[in-house]
């Protein structure tokens, strides 16, 4: 084979790439260089989002045995406000809602007005099981 066809050959591919990364490169950029238009939008839809206000009668869902995050997500996201405390009755602050069980909630089930409050007492996890 001849010396000179096979670096021809070798150089065409090194330009495509080349060429093929500049291309990529470019897409990139462009992609992540969204206008600020772009940015109001998705606040703006953001902000309508968290602004839809649960109103009227909603369902309780039993959230004894979850995570305390889990349940105070899942009411909150019902319109209820969530009341927190300690089962052991020793007013230990619950900052990590990842380390406390739901042990028991008033209501338990049934339908509540939008904005009224379901009692979650909880243990931490490493508590012992009463």
């Amino acid at each position: 084979m001849n010396m000179s066809i096979a670096r021809a050959g070798r150089s065409s591919t090194r330009t495509l790439g080349v060429a093929a990364a500049a291309v990529a490169t470019v897409a990139l950029l462009a992609a992540c260089s969204g206008s600020s238009d772009d940015a109001e939008t998705t606040d703006a839809a953001s902000e309508s989002a968290a602004s839809t206000e649960v109103t009227g009668e909603v369902q309780v869902i039993d959230q004894t045995n979850l995570l305390l995050a889990t349940a105070q997500e899942t009411l909150e996201a019902r319109g209820l406000e969530v009341e927190v405390a300690d089962a052991l009755g020793q007013g230990r602050a619950i900052d990590d809602p990842t380390a406390w069980v739901v042990v028991t909630q008033d209501p338990t089930s049934g339908t509540l007005e939008a904005g009224d409050t379901v009692t979650l007492t909880v243990r931490m996890t490493t508590d012992p099981i009463s």
